[in-house]
Parts: C-alpha cells; structure tokens; sequence
C-alpha cells in the first residue's frame, strides 16, 4: 500500500513539475515575444472594432493573474469612435485591462482569449439626439472576425471581470440614462444551441436608472449586489433574466426578473415582488416625483409589495409602472389625515387612461377592501381611488358606524354619549388649495347624542340629527336637542358647503329654522360672550379629528346665518314672553333683529335692530313698539331698565309706546350703566304710581292730608330723550287723584336729577264732577302754586327743596 502511495506521488509531483515548465516556457515565450503578441492582442481586439481607434499604452504580463493560463495586462486602453472629436465621449478608457489567453493555444502560436478584465476606468455608451452611437465601433456579432493570416478563430470571449469601472449607457435621443459604479462584476458565460447562458455576480451603486431623464432616476443612489442568472436567445434576440435576489444597500431583498426583447418590439418587462418593504425605502427607490408624492405619507409597519415596469428600447419617455401591495393592520399618516389599524389592498398604475401617457397626472393609485379607523373613527370602503397626482382627487364611497365619543379630545366639542352613522359617496380634492369642485353625497345619522360645545360653554342633550349631502349642498333634516331648560326642533341648510368649508367658510350661509314648545335664553348667553378659548395637547391634536372638527367650529363662527325661530314661550332673566316669531341674521360681527314679535305682560312687542358683538361690550340698536303692556310688569322683566328711585313696585297701568334706543350690554346681558341713548313716546292709560319716594316727600312738605303713596291718574303722554343715564323730560301735565302737577327737567336714573315740578295746591277732588276738559284745564291753575326743584343730595337721593322762580324748560346738563 505504502508502495503504491510513492508511485502516485512521483507521478502527481512529476505532473505538477511538467505543467511548471510548460507554464515557464510560456512565459519566456511572452516575455521575449512582447511585441509580437501585444500586436497580436492589438489586431484581434481591432477586428472587433469598425472605424475605431484603439490604443494601448503598454503591456506587461501577468503570470500569476490566471494561473495555469496566461494573462497580459495591457494599460491605459483606450477605445474611441470616428466621431469622438464631436461628443467627446471615449467608449472605453481604463488604467488596466487583463486578457487570459488559452496557454495551449498560444503555443500554438494561435491567440485564443477565454476572459478580458477590466480595472479602474469607465465604459461610455453614448447615444446622441440624431440616433448615432458611438457604439457603432463595435462589429455584429454575426460579422466574421479573421485573423492576420485569413484563417478563422474563435472570437467568444466567456468571462468578463470588472473592477471599479464605471458603465454608461447614455441615449440623448430616448431620454435614457443608466449609470453605474461597479465596484466588483464577475461574468460567465456558456454557448448553446438557442444562444447562451451566463452568470453575474456583481456590487455595484446606481448613479442614475433614468427611462425617462425629465422624470428622474430610479435607485439613485443606491448600493446593488446579486448574482444573476441570465439566458439569451439569438434568433428571437431576447434576453431573459428569471426571478432572483437582488440586495440594496445590505438591507432590502427584492426578488427581481426581467425580459428584454432585441427584435421588431424592442421592448422590456422588469418584474419585482417584496415582502416586509418599508415604504420609506421604497420612497427612496423611486423617480423624485414620486418619492415626492410618498414622503408626505408614513406607515408604521412594512407591506408586501409587486411591481411591474414595461416600456420599449426604442421608445422615449416614462415607461408604464404597475405596483399592487396589502398591508394588515398598519398605521399610515398623511398631511392632514391619520389612518390607524388600517388594512388594505392597493395599486399604483401611471396608466389610467390608456394612451394618455404615463406622468403624474394620468396616474392613480387605488385602495381595496378598506377597513380602517380615521382620527378614531371607524371606517370602511370598497374601494377607494386617488387619480391625477399632478392636482390629485379622491374617489370613493365611505361608512362609519361609531360612538359619538370617538370624537373627543380636540377641545371643540365633548360628547358623552350617542352613536353616528354615516354612507357617503365623495369626489373631490384631498390637498390644501385644491380648485378641484368637491362632490359629496349621502348621509349622516346622529342619534341620542350628547355633547358640550366648549367655546360657548353650551351643553346639549338628547341630540338627534340627519344630514343628507346633495353634491355641494348640505340639508339638516330631522334635528332636535335638549338643554335642561330649553328643547330644541331645528332644520336648515347650507348650500356650496363642499366647495367653502375649508376655503371660505365665512361666504357660507346656514339657512335655519327652530321651532320649541320652551327656550330659556339664559343657556345660550354665551353667544354674546367671547369665545372661550380651546386648550388641546399635542398628542390629542394628532389621534383626533382636529383638521374636521376644528374647520367645523370655524365655520360655525364665520358663516352667516339666517335664523327663523317660532317658540311658544321664551325666557330670559326675569322677561316672559310667548308666541315668538324671530327673523334673525348673524355675522361674523352682527346680531341683526330683523323682525321680533311676542306676546308680553297683557300685550303684545315689536322690536327690530342689531347687536355689534365687540368682545365684552356688546353694542346695540333697537327700534321697539309696546302695545298694552303692564308696566309693571314691564319694568319688572327688564331689571327696572336701571333705575332706582322708581321701580315695578311703583307703577301701574297699561303702556303704549314706541322706542328708538342705542346702548351697551355685558355678557351677561345687562345693560351698561350710562350707555343707553335714545328717545322714546308713550301713552300711560289707567296709571298710577305706589309709594314713590320722591312724591310722598312733597307730600309731606305740602300735601299731608292727601293719599300720595297710591295716586292714580288720567292718560299721560309725553316724548322722553334718554342720554346716558338721564332721563330729559319736556314739559308734562300730570292730572292725578290727589294733585296737579307740571313736570319738566331731567331725570338720573342713578344720580343727576334736576326736576322742576310746578304742584297747583287745588284738590283735584273739587273738580272730579266736572265734564268739560277746557274748563278742568283753567280750574287747575286756580289758586295757589308751588314750585319745587328735585335734585340730587349727593347721596344717590333725591332732595326735593321750593323752587326760586318757575322753571319752563329743563337744562341739558350733558352739555
């Protein structure tokens, strides 16, 4: 055994030296034949070559680079077309390339060479706007290559090798660009009877993957390794490459295929399929009008992706893309929207309307099977679809079902309870600055609902509502709520809402009529407050509906409203009234009383006017007819209209009067004090006036046998100027049950009074049986009258002292 092991030794020792000095003498033979081998080397790599120039700056061999076989490194090569003097682009230019030879066949004095390896230069395949290329250099492969003696030789060239050269394919007249940087390429190739097969493996990086040079480069940027499997068929003149792994920048797997078709179609088929892709990547893979179009929209978990790119070689422009995708229980955010556990199918096509071209705006992307919550909310949709990225527009039929309270936390309003349906078909843009005509209809059902409208400090209860979208218009049908005090009947509309919701709420206008058995305005005095400003956290603002809900208060305090309202029985503070009938029109900035009527006190109240809403001070006008209504009780709902020496617990009787006043009023609705402006004429009938102050002190200077705490009189009339908080009384007869009395001056409704009173000391008592009013009148100047002065003691009381002279007319003591 031993015996046997020596021999196989000697004779693989004794092998292994005959190769050593065959290899050696082959050597020799290179080295001491250098210039006939480089011109050999030289005219092969030119029989390729028609119209070229080739030149090689030296050549030196390389007898370990290939071992068994020989390899002679040629440097500074350089390939250059007959019109490089124009374009300026050399077809190849590297610092060193390597040519293995066939060792055998070089002893044959033949120069048979198996592979050509290229280091640190750059392969430029350039394409001018006419259509010629510098490529053109280079022979068919069906041209065949002689060599110098005439005979044939085998001119395939099985491996190819790169190595920090840079590769061009630059076509001006398609619009194409591919260029790499390829750090590391190892080519094979095999002949068979259909063509030949050949494996790459390869590192390169992508400078530019440009089908379309306007659009932008896919994988700009990018770091690619594979080893691929390609197959080429000569007669058809089609290269398939199957589906296989494709890395980018050492973290993303692609599995990638592709087929390129060299013949009449001159066409491409790229095929990619992904599974777990970040859509960041992605975005980073992409032409930057797209990348563009992806970098507004996150998603927080990968999705399994497939993407096909077809176009043609000869053919300039965008070629066509097809990507679907599925993605289950994802959270994908946007510029103004938020889907949370969101699952869906999708597909993007820059082909939507076939023979359009494939750019942004004949692009669409679509989604399937939608089940997803929006800001919270529920919702589904079969499908839904973006078209014309360029100025993009949604399509697509939504449902919801959910809890009123999924609502909250945007600080607008705070629901407690009630559930929203909604079914609703829209058309229309989805980005800020859309001139895109929205279309939305269908409906939205609120049922058993209750909230708090926060700015106005409102709270609502059993709210139910439906509103049905007609297109641009909105129609409230159906509405009714509930305060603790006041219940609610409502319908209205609101036309072109799609089209000025977002862009111009304050030219909407809410068209709304109300209709309740009871409303106690005291609830709603916030409408004349400020609004009260909405607190909101940050992470609230970003889970809530804050873009739908915050838009809607806005638009509630901007729009226009015109308000019909009939309640049977309407109060406020201590005001009674009922059958009310209002036709009201509010602003931004105006409360306008277009015609109020109501039942009050006995009698019946006209008023027209407007409020100015100017943050605490609220100013108004009021245009008002009183037909029979009890003073006092007059008096009594409007707090005394400031007054206090004279007050409901003083007057009697039924008034008539018409009043023009300006003024003042708080948020809490009482009247400014000295605000109040305006004249006002009134009828007195069947009067009387009860323990004032200021007639039972002159009855105690003057009159202490008369009843001068209940002094009834005949009808009084007289035109009152209110300035502030005086009263200007022009001269006015007062015929009562106890004593005459002429009346001029100023009244304070707080301080100010200066009264001239003229009392004729006659009874009335001694004229009660006489009819005649002429000779009543003459009667009661007859006889003794005292002239009294009413002022102010500086106390707030008023200080009743005799007169010096009579006083005809009261000064202005504003001026």
């Amino acid at each position: 055994m031993r015996k046997w092991l020596r021999i196989t030794i000697i004779v693989f020792s004794g092998l292994i030296g005959l190769l050593l000095l065959l290899w050696l003498a082959v050597a020799a033979y290179i080295y001491t034949h250098k210039a006939y081998i480089l011109k050999q080397i030289s005219d092969q790599l030119n029989d390729r070559l028609h119209g070229g120039v080739l030149s090689i700056g030296d050549m030196e061999p390389s007898l370990v680079q290939s071992f068994p076989d020989v390899s002679v490194s040629l440097n500074d090569v350089s390939v250059k077309d007959s019109l490089f003097a124009q374009h300026n682009h050399e077809l190849v230019k590297v610092s060193r390339l390597f040519v293995q030879v066939n060792t055998l066949a070089l002893l044959r004095k033949q120069l048979d060479i198996k592979q050509i390896s290229l280091k640190k230069g750059t392969i430029y395949l350039y394409t001018d706007s006419t259509g010629y290329s510098n490529a053109s250099v280079l022979k068919k492969k069906d041209e065949t290559v002689k060599t110098s003696k005439g005979s044939s030789t085998n001119t395939d060239i099985t491996r190819l090798n790169l190595e920090n050269v840079r590769l061009v394919l630059d076509n001006q007249l398609k619009g194409k660009s591919f260029d790499f940087d390829i750090a590391r390429l190892k080519g094979s190739m095999l002949t068979n009877d259909s063509g030949w097969t050949a494996n790459v493996d390869m590192n390169l990086k992508v400078n530019s993957f440009a089908f379309n040079t306007d659009r932008g480069s896919f994988l700009k940027g990018k770091d690619l390794s594979t080893d691929l499997e390609l197959h080429f068929n000569t007669k058809k003149k089609v290269l398939d490459i199957p589906q296989q792994i494709l890395r980018i920048d050492d973290q993303q797997d692609l599995n990638v295929g592709a087929n390129f078709s060299f013949g009449d179609d001159k066409a491409f088929t790229i095929h990619i399929i992904a599974e777990k892709l970040s859509l960041a990547h992605v975005a980073t893979m992409l032409t930057p009008n797209i990348k563009e179009r992806l970098d507004s929209i996150h998603m927080e978990k990968p999705l399994d992706a497939e993407c096909v790119i077809k176009g043609g070689l000869a053919e300039k422009g965008t070629p066509l893309l097809k990507v679907i995708w599925k993605t289950t229980n994802n959270n994908v955010t946007t510029k103004g929207l938020e889907l949370t556990e969101c699952s869906f199918g999708g597909s993007y096509s820059n082909d939507w309307i076939r023979g359009n071209g494939h750019g942004d705006d004949n692009s669409i992307i679509s989604l399937y099977d939608l089940n997803t919550r929006c800001f919270s909310i529920p919702v589904t949709a079969d499908t839904v679809h973006i078209s014309n990225l360029q100025h993009p527009a949604l399509t697509g039929y939504f449902r919801a079902n959910f809890p009123l309270t999924d609502l909250n936390a945007d600080g607008v309003f705070n629901f407690t309870s009630g559930t929203a349906k909604a079914n609703l078909f829209y058309r229309g843009g989805i980005t800020a600055g859309d001139t895109i005509k929205p279309f939305l209809k269908g409906t939205v059902e609120v049922l058993h609902g209750a909230l708090a409208y926060i700015p106005r400090n409102l709270q609502f209860t059993d709210c139910n509502a439906r509103l049905d979208f007609t297109g641009q218009d909105l129609y409230l049908k159906n509405i009714s709520v509930q305060t603790a005090k006041s219940k609610l009947f409502m319908e209205g509309s609101v036309l072109n809402i799609t089209n000025l919701f977002f862009t111009a709420p304050e030219k909407l206008q809410l068209d709304w009529k109300i209709r309740s058995p009871i409303v106690d305005l005291n609830e709603f005095r916030g409408f004349l407050a400020r609004r009260n400003k909405v607190v909101q956290t940050r992470a609230a603002a970003r889970k809530k509906m804050t873009r739908i809900t915050s838009q809607l208060d806005v638009m509630l305090n901007a729009c226009n409203v015109n308000l019909n309202v009939l309640v049977d029985k309407l109060i406020y503070q201590r005001f009674i009234a009922q059958q009310v009938k209002a036709d009201l029109s509010l602003t931004q900035t105006d409360i306008k009383l277009n015609q109020i009527s109501l039942s009050h006190a006995g009698g019946s109240i006209r008023l027209s006017g407007d409020i100015r809403q100017d943050g605490n001070n609220n100013r108004f006008k009021i245009n008002t007819d009183i037909n029979n209504v009890h003073i006092d009780q007059l008096f009594y709902a409007f707090d005394d209209f400031g007054m206090q020496t004279l007050n409901s617990k003083n007057l009697r009787g039924i008034l008539t009067a018409k009043a023009n006043l300006s003024g003042n009023i708080f948020d809490n609705g009482k009247v400014a004090p000295k605000s109040l402006y305006g004249t006002m004429g009134f009828e007195l009938k069947q009067g009387a006036l009860v323990h004032v102050s200021l007639l039972e002190d002159i009855g105690n200077i003057a009159f202490r046998k008369r009843d001068m705490g209940n002094i009834t009189f005949e009808n009084v009339k007289n035109n009152f100027t209110i300035q502030g908080d005086k009263v200007l009384v022009p001269p006015m007869q007062i015929n009562s049950s106890v004593l005459y009395m002429d009346v001029s001056g100023v009244y304070g409704m707080t301080s100010g009074t200066d009264l001239y009173i003229d009392v004729p000391l006659r009874n009335p008592k001694k004229d009660e049986g006489i009819d005649d009013k002429e000779l009543k009148i003459k009667r009661r100047t007859k006889g003794i009258v005292v002239h009294l002065h009413a002022t102010d003691d500086g106390n707030g009381k008023v200080k009743i002292k005799l007169a010096s002279k009579k006083k005809e007319e009261a000064k202005d003591v504003t001026n």
